[in-house]
């Protein structure tokens, strides 16, 4: 990027002397740093996206955590009960299908 402001000063330079300035050289110029500009975008672009990716995922591994852990706790409580072993199963199964929407529409 250094290298094309100095070579806009260079042509400025040229056009204010009136010493062989040529419209040419300067839409090459501007192609460059237009060129320039665009990688330096799709740069931004493409390390927002990874860290975008990155903050999803840790969200998911934290609220499959939480699940787990409440999950455990009412296993836990379940057992302390003389419930049977059927409820327990469909309780479990409701659980994992709430939590399965809940990340499909995230």
């Amino acid at each position: 990027m250094d290298a094309l402001f100095e070579q806009f000063s260079v042509l400025a330079d040229m056009a204010l002397d009136g010493g062989g300035f040529d419209p040419a050289r300067l839409d090459g110029v501007l192609a460059l740093f237009e060129r320039e500009a665009r990688a330096s975008w799709d740069d931004a672009e493409a390390e927002h996206q990874a860290v975008a990716r990155a903050t999803e995922a840790a969200a998911e591994d934290a609220a499959r955590g939480h699940l787990d852990a409440a999950m455990g706790t009412a296993v836990g409580r379940y057992r302390g009960s003389s419930g049977d072993a059927d409820a327990l199963a469909a309780a479990t199964a409701a659980m994992e299908m709430a939590f399965n929407a809940t990340s499909r529409s995230s």
